[in-house]
């Protein structure tokens, strides 16, 4: 099976070809926020490519859509009849700030076709988790990339190839504190209160 995947550098890019024999292009060989010209025929698309910077995404809206959306609706349009595997936020359900709504209006899109698309709504780390504070009151089901990653392959290749789904993967219901702790014991607690400069959602649900 010929896959093509984007977002091969990103966190869980890198992952995927751990694992995964695949055509990852840089973003110099395809860049997803221009009009695709085809140059090779895929079995399967995994779109894991995308703007990520929640923070910085509120004042830079218009890289951030270019990206989420207008690179979705390209690669929709250059393989509108190939099976469609797109990595969402698990916070798309309903969205609370610019970068979610952009994984959110990339979903619809990718609701609009006829052919074949797996969408996972799934939250992934690096490990160990990089940063001093975790927030107490902020719940996901996600975990740490190197574990997400192989659920999502497994998924991926369990699928059909030939329905429409919309699919939740993660490890169970936690605090973004409680997976902090599983790799950094010295991680302190904070509330997602504290952070004025983007409206941070409280749960997934």
């Amino acid at each position: 099976m010929k896959i093509l995947l984007t977002g091969g550098s990103g966190l869980l890019g890198t992952e995927i070809q751990k694992h995964l024999s695949l055509y990852a292009p840089s973003h110099k060989q395809l860049d997803i926020t221009k009009p695709i010209i085809l140059s090779k025929k895929f079995d399967l698309i995994i779109h894991a490519a995308a703007y990520t910077d929640v923070v910085k995404a509120e004042k830079e809206r218009n890289q951030c859509y270019l990206v989420n959306v207008t690179g979705t609706i390209n690669l929709l349009k250059a393989y509108a009849y190939t099976p469609f595997v797109y990595i969402s936020s698990e916070y798309a359900k309903n969205p609370t700030n610019y970068y979610a709504q952009t994984k959110k209006l990339a979903e619809i899109e990718i609701k609009k076709r006829k052919a074949p698309y797996l969408i996972i709504r799934t939250l992934f780390k690096p490990n160990p988790f990089p940063f001093p504070k975790a927030f107490i009151d902020q719940y996901t089901q996600g975990d740490y990339v190197n574990v997400i990653s192989p659920m999502i392959i497994k998924e991926i290749l369990s699928w059909d190839k030939k329905s429409q789904k919309l699919i939740y993967i993660g490890t169970g219901r936690k605090t973004i504190y409680d997976l902090a702790k599983k790799t950094r014991q010295d991680v302190l607690p904070m509330s997602i209160k504290e952070i004025t400069t983007v409206n941070l959602p409280s749960d997934y649900e």
